[in-house]
């Protein structure tokens, strides 16, 4: 057993449409996609925040490391006024110490967590600008010797007290930039395994949802296909065992029944194909000898009112019935050889010239298109016959004859506005009718109608 077939199962056994089951897989990828959009976000936006954290520790170590070079400098223009005691080379010694204190200003600006180092910074930044001061003053007044000894005594261990306090502010942004860059990169690696295993897991899971629900499909379709390959062979033995319960399901039990339906047709078939070429022959000959011959018998009745003096409508006449007695002549002996197929267009054509002749207005109507050959034959018998009766027995005024197509198959109703024959008998005619539709697979539907009149309906499968 495939480790699939128990999840395979209960999808099969889920009472709802294949249409459902599809929606509700295609909202878990939804879902899953939706789930994996966030977790990218959540990453890159951790990501984003770390790499601000480290822009901000790198602009903290260049703040520092300015005013350590400020500070450098500083001391250097001191003692290089100290060296060459020139009013240039002290104002620019002056200039120095302004220059430093917007350096420590820059510090305190920074967003810091080491607030009181950076006071302390201050403190001695500040502490070292008035000595220096101090130191420049003495120099500008010519009071080497002095300047010199507050120099050694009073700017240098200030200077290497604020030299040591901004190396450490420098070497804790060093610190903090290492563990930064430390922290982002195993921060980028976890951020990694997450996404690549929530996205394979994603993936793996749609694959295996996608397969059961293909397999829960594919599998019964291809049983179904061939069951009908087998009825198609001609092989009715053996029955479906599909475990849907949605469409494929259904479609499961309703081939079964066909075959089980079809079975018993061809055994049928087989046990009446005798009987129905027995009763072939006498069925042709009662259609075609009760139209011709009711018709030879309208036309004799017509052609015997007609005598008068100007017999010119009555020759005519006359002429029609050595026609049709002809044509009577040559149906019975196509009838008994099997060989004549009317037409459905040939018989309306003769249906309307006998409606005619009986003084019965005649409305037609073909709305069925084209038929295939043996519906278009059964259907020409039909009309045959349905006027015929309508000619013989209803009394009539008026006829009409319509051939639609629903759905599959195809509809003729014979209706008229005759009087009731008063009996419930089913003639031969009719009885002929019913037997050429069940050869066909069709049905007959004949009765009066409620406001008078008689409808003939003839259904055959196309």
């Amino acid at each position: 057993m495939r480790p699939l077939d128990p999840f395979v199962r209960w999808l099969a056994r889920v009472r709802a449409p294949i249409q459902t089951k599809l929606l509700v897989a295609l909202g878990v990828l939804a879902v899953l996609l939706t789930a994996l959009g966030v977790i990218g976000l959540v990453v890159l936006g951790q990501a984003n925040a770390r790499a601000e954290r480290l822009v901000e520790l790198q602009l903290r170590t260049a703040a520092y490391r300015d005013l350590s070079l400020a500070t450098t400098t500083q001391l250097s223009a001191l003692a290089e006024a100290v060296a060459l005691q020139e009013p240039a080379v002290i104002d620019a010694a002056v200039r120095q110490i302004g220059l430093t204190g917007y350096s420590i200003d820059r510090v305190r600006s920074i967003d810091t967590e080491d607030t009181d180092l950076v006071a302390r910074v201050a403190g001695a930044q500040a502490e070292l600008a008035l000595v220096t001061n101090g130191t420049l003053d003495l120099l500008s007044a010519g009071r080497i010797a002095e300047a010199k000894r507050a120099q050694a005594t009073d700017v240098i261990p200030a200077a290497e007290r604020l030299d040591r306090l901004t190396n450490e502010l420098v070497n804790r942004a060093d610190a903090e930039v290492a563990q930064g860059v430390s922290d982002t990169r195993d921060a980028y690696t976890r951020s990694q395994i997450v996404v690549v295993a929530f996205a394979g897991a994603s993936l793996l899971f749609a694959l295996l949802l996608g397969l059961a629900i293909a397999l829960s499909i594919i599998g019964p379709l291809r049983a179904i296909g061939a069951r009908v390959g087998r009825i198609a062979e001609g092989d009715f033995t053996g029955q479906l065992r599909v475990e849907n319960r949605d469409e494929l399901g259904t479609l499961a039990a309703n081939v079964d029944r066909m075959g089980d339906q079809l079975s018993v047709l061809y055994q049928q078939l087989g046990t009446r194909a005798a009987d129905d070429e027995r009763l072939r022959l006498a069925r042709d000959l009662h259609d075609l000898l009760g139209h011709s011959l009711s018709l030879i018998t309208i036309k004799s009745q017509l052609a015997r009112r007609l005598l008068v003096p100007d017999d010119s409508p009555a020759a005519l006449e006359v002429a029609d019935i050595e026609r049709v007695a002809r044509q009577s002549l040559q149906d019975v002996r196509h009838a008994v050889d099997g060989y004549r197929q009317p037409s459905f267009a040939a018989a309306l054509v003769g249906a309307q010239a006998a409606l005619d002749a009986a003084g019965i207005h005649s409305t037609i109507e073909q709305a069925a298109g084209t038929l295939p050959t043996g519906v278009d034959t059964a259907l020409a018998w039909a009309v045959s016959e349905g006027v015929t009766n309508v000619i013989r027995h209803s009394r009539a005024g008026a006829c009409s004859i319509r051939l639609t197509r629903d759905g599959g198959e195809a509809r003729l109703e014979i209706t008229d506005n005759g009087a009731p024959s008063g009996t419930n008998t089913t003639g031969n005619g009719l009885r002929g009718l019913r037997e050429r539709a069940a050869a066909r697979g069709g049905r007959v539907d004949a009765g009066p109608l409620p406001q008078g009149g008689f409808r003939v309906q003839i259904f055959v499968p196309l």
